[in-house]
């Protein structure tokens, strides 16, 4: 992302950062403070995996070694809803698109999650805003680990989608857009 933004020459940007791409996020504010003029955990989190987190990934990799991909997928998008009945339609959608993964791409992902360090001392020490986007109903990102990390910046900026699990872009879109319209200055 760094050189992108160097190659367009951009001087700064708003990186916002959904589930995995926020621990990009977190990365890019780690390495390159000064390039950022806001940031925005969409669904995400600066804590490492715990114990029973990796015990939970490292099944879904045995699960997508055993009976490939697809068969993890059925079960884990689903999963990212709140509402899988009202939200049936993006769910086939988002199935019908996943059948472009390779299992040892799911694979890759997962382990890179796995061994993701702590990013938590960098909400402690940014200095730009931080926007914080959490769905009440998230089984991927904890919403009490949301509450917690959104004390840790200087200026920190909440929303909470009541009516979302891991995937608010899709189950409640006005709210969220409105944050990351605010979070990117409009």
């Amino acid at each position: 992302m760094h050189q992108l933004l160097l190659h367009e020459k951009f001087q700064q940007c708003t990186f916002i950062g959904h589930s995995m791409g926020g621990y990009i996020a977190l990365a890019f504010a780690q390495q390159y403070p000064d390039m950022l003029r806001a940031l925005c955990l969409f669904h995400s989190s600066s804590y490492a995996d715990d114990a029973m987190k990796v015990e939970t990934r490292q099944k879904a990799i045995h699960l997508i070694r055993e009976k490939g991909g697809m068969t993890f997928l059925k079960t884990a998008i689903p999963g990212l809803f709140y509402d899988t009945e009202k939200h049936r339609t993006a769910i086939e959608l988002l199935l019908e698109k996943a059948t472009q993964f390779t299992p040892e791409a799911l694979i890759q992902y997962y382990e890179a999650m796995i061994h993701r360090p702590d990013t938590t001392a960098v909400l402690e020490k940014i200095l730009v805003p931080v926007y914080f986007i959490l769905g009440e109903h998230d089984k991927a990102v904890p919403f009490k680990h949301g509450l917690q990390q959104s004390h840790l910046p200087k200026h920190a900026h909440l929303t909470i989608l009541r009516e979302s699990g891991h995937m608010g872009m899709i189950e409640e879109p006005e709210k969220a857009i409105r944050t990351l319209l605010e979070c990117i200055g409009e």
